[in-house]
């Protein structure tokens, strides 16, 4: 009896698809990319990049999709309820951490309901304002908000991210700076609120705006990292201008469904991290003012951990000033 359960057990793992076997058999048919913001967002810029090089690299079609609103939530909660084979994957940054600590109801925990495959990219905020507006620079922007207290409409692709999460940073350091947020479904629609001058700043990813920076239809005013950017190198810091020390950066990556198979996830992550190292791509990447860092999984997991730990104290003082019903 014991040697037939062997040669049972046996006979079980040769029919049985190896880690192997399935990473090389993937992918079979196209790739849904889900991007947790609406078109003209920095995370939509990533995607419309990488798609066509991903395309080539893997064999099958890589499908970009938007799907903004609730602060990524509905993006992830489609990718976390799919299939787990690596076929529907989620494009997304530092707001699925903030999201999930505004509204732990949400059901959406990095930790749990994703494998993480590859964090892309890094990239500053940027505080940005209309060429009509009377400040031109961020010492004259502190100025005006501490003029007229709650005065100023200030634009955020999200509540409770990572825009806002910079402004209060900026506003606790400097010993208060109160303003009017006003929230969009991603950074597209927040900035052509901006140039349409129905708002008086932004506070964005820098890539989303670049272009528009360098068209002269906005203007910029600082960066949330500790040194300049290269893609807008005459930009000044916060941290050379008003905030001494101010160093804050966002990241953006690709989560596939929990439960995926570790072979495919590593497929995804060396098929990401060769098409971020094509010349064409880095260029592209960099001129919008990205900076690339191709994180493995277990990094992106950690840099996640660790984005929770360092904003969780401020996401906290937002949802106490605005409780969700």
């Amino acid at each position: 009896m014991l040697h037939r359960r062997h040669i049972l057990a046996g006979a079980a793992l040769l029919c049985a698809p190896s880690v192997g076997a399935q990473a090389s058999a993937f992918p079979q048919r196209a790739l849904r990319l889900i991007v947790s913001s609406a078109p003209g967002a920095s995370l939509d810029a990533l995607a419309r990049i990488l798609a066509p090089s991903l395309t080539a690299r893997f064999g099958q079609s890589v499908i970009v999709e938007n799907q903004g609103g609730a602060n990524g939530l509905l993006a992830a909660q489609q990718v976390a309820r799919a299939e787990p084979d690596g076929h529907t994957l989620l494009l997304t940054g530092d707001a699925i951490v903030l999201a999930g600590l505004a509204d732990p109801r949400a059901g959406i925990a990095f930790e749990t309901a994703f494998a993480p495959v590859i964090q892309a990219v890094r990239a500053a905020q940027i505080l940005v304002t209309h060429p009509g507006t009377p400040f031109r620079d961020i010492a004259g922007y502190v100025a005006a908000v501490r003029a007229r207290p709650g005065a100023l409409n200030v634009g955020i692709p999200a509540q409770a991210g990572i825009a806002q999460v910079v402004h209060e940073l900026l506003a606790a350091q400097l010993g208060g700076l109160r303003v009017e947020f006003v929230t969009y479904r991603g950074g597209g629609p927040a900035a052509t609120d901006l140039i349409a001058r129905n708002t008086d700043a932004l506070v964005i990813t820098l890539p989303a705006i670049t272009e528009h920076v360098r068209q002269g239809v906005i203007v910029p005013l600082a960066v949330s990292t500790g040194t300049r950017d290269l893609a807008l190198p005459e930009v000044p810091t916060l941290a050379e201008t008003v905030a001494p020390g101010f160093d804050v950066d966002s990241w953006q990556g690709i989560l596939a469904p929990a439960r995926t198979p570790p072979g495919i996830v590593q497929t995804l992550y060396e098929g990401i991290a060769a098409t971020l190292a094509e010349p064409g791509v880095a260029q592209r990447l960099r001129g919008l003012g990205f900076s690339i860092t191709g994180l493995p999984p277990d990094e992106f997991r950690a840099r996640a951990a660790a984005s929770s730990a360092q904003f969780a104290p401020v996401i906290r003082g937002i949802t106490e000033r605005s409780p969700r019903g």
